[in-house]
């Protein structure tokens, strides 16, 4: 099963900058603190910093013309913003919002990040790698949105879920959630109603339990439909 389609990612900072140059570019710039509904930039700003997430959940989407939130992604541990500033692009085309508190994200100037990508190899290669990887994540997401029903897209969404960030749990996976049901409506494309009411229809057919409002078991990914 290919990695989620839904960018819920899981990356070691570590995997994109070494120990050493990691350690060397917070002595002079440490960590920035987001707090959950704080903008790391809002559409059309200018980009001047490349964005790693170090703990915490960062939401992207934009706003379309009917001023309705379009869900991109939600972005965790290691991943990166604004890397198309490497390509050329001057603007952000989205926003980016924490949805966690404390959300902690290094920042590095367009022009340094650069110079790790001439310079430091193995950051030209993870980052070029991650833009493919997100291409195709996409394509696949864009197909499920486009040939499934609302129930299967959210059928796709745990499954996804449970492979990529799922603990083993009794007989089957325990999920721990950091994001509202309105946010997994947007990024399935339905309503916020319609995800409560599929819940609850997977709830009574006995293929997921809800621990609090954050944890979800599903006992059998495989019967999971």
């Amino acid at each position: 099963m290919e990695k989620t389609v839904w960018f819920f990612e899981e990356v070691d900072l570590y995997e994109i900058l070494c120990p050493y140059k990691y350690s060397d570019h917070l002595k002079s710039h440490p960590l920035s603190c987001y707090n959950k509904t704080d903008f790391l930039f809002m559409e059309g700003d200018v980009v001047r910093e490349i964005f790693l997430v170090a703990e915490g959940r960062v939401k992207v989407g934009f706003y379309d013309n009917e001023g309705n939130e379009q869900v991109i992604a939600f972005l965790g541990r290691g991943e990166i913003l604004g890397e198309m500033a490497l390509f050329g692009t001057q603007r952000h085309k989205e926003f980016a919002q924490a949805v966690t508190d404390h959300t902690m994200i290094c920042k590095l100037r367009v022009e340094k990040a650069q110079e790790l990508v001439r310079d430091y190899v193995p950051f030209s290669l993870t980052l070029t790698k991650r833009i493919g990887e997100r291409m195709q994540k996409f394509e696949r997401r864009l197909q499920i949105l486009l040939f499934k029903d609302a129930r299967q897209r959210l059928v796709e969404f745990l499954k996804d879920l449970c492979h990529d960030i799922g603990t083993p749990y009794r007989t089957g996976v325990k999920i721990t959630l950091d994001i509202t049901q309105s946010d997994i409506a947007a990024l399935i494309g339905t309503s916020r109603k319609t995800v409560s009411l599929l819940f609850t229809d997977l709830e009574e057919a006995g293929l997921v339990k809800f621990f609090g409002r954050k944890e979800i078991y599903v006992a059998d990914v495989d019967k999971l439909a």
